[in-house]
């Protein structure tokens, strides 16, 4: 059968939006011209969006590429085609293909073709290829991709699967010159970063800035209106908010959001903003190292699950903006996710705190009489600091010393991927869809794109497996149920789920024709974004 351009996906529990919603503003007619100005939280440092999971390679990169599909800058409750102009599915729902535009070029001037769409799915789909964002997601789905001519391409699926579109349309999915490709053998460098998007790569500058410049070929005509984008790299809540109040940036949709104190100072400071309070659709982990001591031990990883008030991080290090405990949260997941009447009746998640505390004490004094010291990591990004400092007073309660080490952001991530940590205090990990098998095939299977403490679980991973193949609606939802029922009460994952994040956000009066995305990044094309006088 045929499907329509447009795919919609499950919008009203993705966005939770408490102030003045930055698209209520009138907005007035699209003229050209003028530079956003937005910033990075940290270093990308590698730029390669197939290989990479930090936040700050996407939003690095994310108007330098186009997807074969993405979601709808003017709706983006919806999968509409991007370098895919139409597309049909077969009736046993394994097979879609995907009927190409014809004319696009690449920002080198060469010209795009089923080619580059094959040779980057090839390479994001090799078992041998660690793709944490868009393979972790699409690897348990797709057995493979085909080019059928020039401009046609299709997609074999294992099993039919709800999550494909909206998966393929990530911001994480984006397709590469397969000439690139061949030439420089990654997408890491800045001379890499060859796209067929609305912007062209202009200058990366370590530490300061970020600037794409529009493209004048772009295949949509009349597209985009801004000359460019400039992203400042800055690092620290501190410095961030101290630009925005100066108003030095115009938009603040990206990790790390404000914090309700920090919203109210800039509100103080500026009268020419919307400031908004969302959901960014990430959850706030701990992460425990279940290949080194102590945490090779259950015993030890049950302690830390059940020595973490999970309650009091969101009160403080949250300012209250957060759902606390649950693998999946109820306003993002619906009914998918386990009520929260269940998980807060879960030991680890249950209040009072006594109990939990000192059943932890037992499980660290039965291996530890003396307690534990350990070593524990963070990326020195956001408040990640800040947090650390809570989880390590939190842990020395049951006899857990820890000392903090702090990364700077792109190693951290490098040593998380070589397992170089004993516990990483905090990491936020944003999903890709807005699916409940997210967060799953992102942190808590075998071959999770950031299980970084590298626990594997049969049981996990088979009912994971599960609820993503099952059609049911209802079938599906117990299936999930299940699943975090499981874990939750197993009480020894590596993957501690502290809480779901909210908080604030801004964009500039100026700013016109921008609607956040459903996942973080999944909109910040730019390419109808415009800037009134």
């Amino acid at each position: 059968m045929t499907i329509s351009k447009t795919f919609p996906i499950l919008a009203g529990l993705a966005l939770i939006v408490a102030l003045a919603a930055p698209a209520a503003q009138a907005q007035d007619k699209p003229r050209s011209g003028g530079i956003l100005t937005w910033f990075d939280y940290g270093d990308p440092g590698r730029l390669d969006v197939h290989a990479e999971s930090p936040l700050v390679v996407q939003q690095a990169t994310a108007g330098v590429y186009s997807g074969v599909l993405h979601y709808d800058p003017a709706d983006p409750s919806k999968v509409v085609g991007d370098l895919a102009e139409r597309w049909t599915v077969s009736p046993d729902g394994k097979t879609y293909t995907f009927h190409l535009r014809k004319g696009v070029k690449w920002h080198d001037g060469e010209p795009f073709s089923a080619a580059d769409v094959k040779a980057s799915f090839d390479r994001i789909l090799n078992p041998e290829f660690q793709s944490p964002k868009c393979g972790a997601s699409l690897k348990p789905m797709v057995a493979g991709v085909e080019m059928l001519d020039a401009n046609t391409v299709q997609f074999k699926l294992k099993f039919p699967a709800a999550p494909f579109l909206p998966s393929l349309a990530s911001a994480w999915c984006r397709v590469a010159a397969k000439h690139i490709l061949a030439k420089y053998g990654d997408l890491n460098q800045p001379e890499a970063q060859i796209g067929t998007g609305p912007f062209k790569f202009k200058k990366y500058e370590r530490g300061s800035v970020i600037e794409w410049e529009k493209n004048p070929n772009y295949f949509i005509p009349g597209l985009p209106y801004l000359d460019g984008v400039k992203q400042f790299i800055l690092v620290g809540g501190p410095t961030q908010v101290a630009a925005a109040k100066a108003g030095k940036i115009m938009l603040w949709d990206a990790w790390p959001p404000m914090r309700k104190t920090q919203a109210d100072e800039l509100a103080r400071a500026r009268q020419d903003v919307d400031i908004y309070q969302a959901s960014i659709n990430t959850i706030f982990l701990i992460y425990l190292n279940s290949k080194k001591p102590p945490f090779d031990n259950p015993d030890l990883r049950r302690a830390v699950n059940l020595a973490i008030d999970r309650q009091e991080l969101v009160a403080k290090a949250l300012e209250g903006a957060g759902v606390p405990c649950g693998i999946l949260d109820p306003k993002l997941s619906g009914e998918f996710a386990l009520p929260l009447e269940e998980v807060n009746k879960v030991p680890g998640c249950r209040q009072p705190k006594d109990q939990d505390i000192a059943e932890a004490k037992k499980l660290v004094e039965k291996h530890h009489p003396n307690g534990v010291d350990i070593e524990v990591a963070v990326r020195s990004v956001g408040n990640y600091v800040d947090r650390a400092q809570l989880v390590i007073a939190q842990l020395r309660k049951v006899g857990i010393r820890g000392t903090l080490k702090t990364h700077e952001s792109a190693a951290g991530y490098a040593a998380w991927g070589k397992g170089d940590f004993t516990l990483i205090a905090t990491q936020d990990r944003a999903m890709d869809i807005n699916d409940p098998s997210g967060v799953f095939h992102i942190a808590y299977t075998t071959e999770g794109g950031s299980n970084y403490g590298r626990m594997s679980d049969p049981k996990v991973d088979e009912l994971a497996e599960r609820a993503l193949k099952e059609s049911n609606k209802d079938k599906r939802k117990q299936a999930y149920w299940e699943l975090q029922r499981y874990i939750l009460t197993r009480g020894d994952t590596a993957t501690v789920a502290v809480a779901w994040v909210e908080g604030w956000f801004f964009k500039d009066k100026k700013l016109q024709g921008y609607k956040p995305g459903l996942t973080t990044y999944d909109n910040n094309t730019f390419m109808k974004v415009w800037l009134s006088q």
